[in-house]
């Protein structure tokens, strides 16, 4: 069953950073081809491609996080695999602004949920629920069997 859902998409400006990088890489690449020196003709092909890539899979892209009765389900879709964390994988949780270090998983503001492991890295889990997501995580730990 699920006790809470997240669904956030990447936010305008950093969308907007990548359109502003795919216009300047195309203005250099029509320069280089207009003053007729194109040094490596792969690079003028690949530069755009690249940054067009890049910005069309984060504008697909969203983060997903889903607390079941297994653990939390945290996925970045079209840019890094999910990520499973079992209840009993967890040893302590709190809210926060702007996190410490470990790995976190955001796509805009500043709040979301540490995540302390019993093993590896702490988990940042950006939210624009962050206290709605905290009760729900914090249920599932304390009623998780310990290991």
């Amino acid at each position: 069953m699920t006790h809470f859902h997240e669904s956030q998409r990447f936010h305008g400006a950093i969308l907007g950073l990548l359109v502003a990088a795919f216009v300047v890489v195309a203005v250099v690449t029509i320069v280089e081809v207009v003053a007729g020196r194109p040094a490596e003709v792969w690079l003028i092909v690949v530069g755009p491609l690249v940054v067009l890539v890049v910005a069309v899979l984060l504008s697909l892209s969203h983060l997903d996080v889903e607390v079941t009765d297994e653990g939390v389900m945290i996925a970045f879709r079209y840019v890094w695999p999910a990520r499973r964390i079992g209840f009993s994988e967890i040893v302590g949780l709190e809210g926060v602004r702007l996190g410490p270090k470990g790995w976190g998983y955001m796509t805009s503001g500043s709040e979301g949920v540490q995540l302390r492991l019993r093993k590896g890295l702490p988990v940042l889990i950006g939210s624009a629920r962050p206290r709605e997501l905290e009760a729900a995580i914090r249920a599932g730990v304390e009623g998780a069997p310990r290991t």
